[in-house]
């Protein structure tokens, strides 16, 4: 017996150093974009194993690969934006909105349109009935329209054309092939350091026109939900570390952000935001013109955003 405790004894003594961690990891599907950089302070810093989570951050390439992802089950949540979000979902409440990633103000926008180097446009009141390349019913068009809306241009004055992939689209602007295009960081710094003119930035807005959302899918919510609220105070503590010693997550951030290396030393790091609901009036911009397109019907907020996993 009193082996038996002794034994006991020493499984507490490891438990305590050693957390046991959640048996099955949550899975978390990131693009290669600088609103990820969080998850990744969080993995270096070891704040998921502090809060006794297995978390897996997978990379995605495109959009396409990460939803197809979600829809399949793979991954549980991932960052996303309000755009893709609530067109993945379309009301049939497969997934929600559980927190701002960036774009709680107009300052961290990453969204901007440019004219190509020979195009001869100088001004914003040169790109009325030009065409300007996008990828149509995304974020990208949506800051699009917004940001030309806030402009004055009436509706009939914005002329937009497909070009779905990011790199082709920025690489036709640099060599002319489109007149203008609407472009997220980095790609806008290094079009414009090959020589396209910087028309419009979403971070010179008056509000935030571009956010960035995390995103889990509703079966996740409803039975992981202690885990779920866990990650979020690993997220947290990341966003934190980031706010409070930027240069220290340089390295990280240029990586996981993609930022050329002509540009890293210099490219501003964001301050990122505590997480928190998805805000009303973020939202409903967003499903206005989603259901003017006809792309979505009515989805009602309290249907797409949960504000259950927020901590103080």
């Amino acid at each position: 017996m009193k082996k038996l405790m002794t034994l006991a004894q020493l499984l507490i003594a490891a438990m305590t150093v050693f957390p046991v961690l959640a048996s099955e990891p949550i899975r978390i599907g990131l693009l290669l974009i600088e609103d990820s950089v969080p998850f990744y302070v969080a993995e270096q810093e070891d704040y998921y194993r502090r809060e006794k989570l297995q978390v897996e951050l997978i990379p995605f390439l495109s959009a396409l690969e990460r939803d197809s992802a979600l829809a399949a089950g793979a991954i549980d949540g991932a960052i996303s934006d309000p755009v893709g979000a609530l067109l993945f979902d379309r009301g049939k409440g497969l997934l929600k909105i559980t927190s701002l990633g960036l774009g709680q103000t107009p300052g961290e926008g990453v969204f901007a349109i440019l004219a190509a180097p020979e195009s001869g446009i100088n001004s914003i009141n040169d790109l009325k009935n030009k065409e300007i390349a996008v990828s149509s019913a995304t974020i990208i068009e949506y800051v699009t329209d917004r940001m030309l809306a806030a402009k004055g241009f009436a509706p009939d004055e914005i002329r937009k054309i497909e070009v779905k992939q990011m790199p082709i689209r920025m690489q036709m602007l640099i060599a002319g092939s489109v007149q203008a295009a609407t472009l997220p960081e980095p790609l806008a710094s290094i079009a414009a350091g090959k020589g396209a003119h910087l028309l419009l930035s979403d971070g010179s807005a008056d509000e935030s026109l571009s956010q960035t959302v995390i995103v889990f899918r509703t079966e996740v919510l409803n039975s992981r939900k202690s885990e779920v609220a866990a990650l979020f105070r690993a997220y947290r503590s990341g966003v934190e570390a980031i706010n409070n010693n930027p240069e220290k997550y340089r390295p990280l951030f240029t990586e996981k952000g993609r930022i050329p290396p002509f540009l890293a030393q210099n490219y501003p790091i964001p301050t990122y935001p505590l997480p928190a609901p998805f805000d009303r009036a973020l939202y409903e911009p967003v499903i206005r013109w989603l259901t003017a397109k006809n792309l979505v019907g009515t989805i009602p907020y309290e249907s797409m955003v949960s504000t259950d996993f927020m901590t103080d």
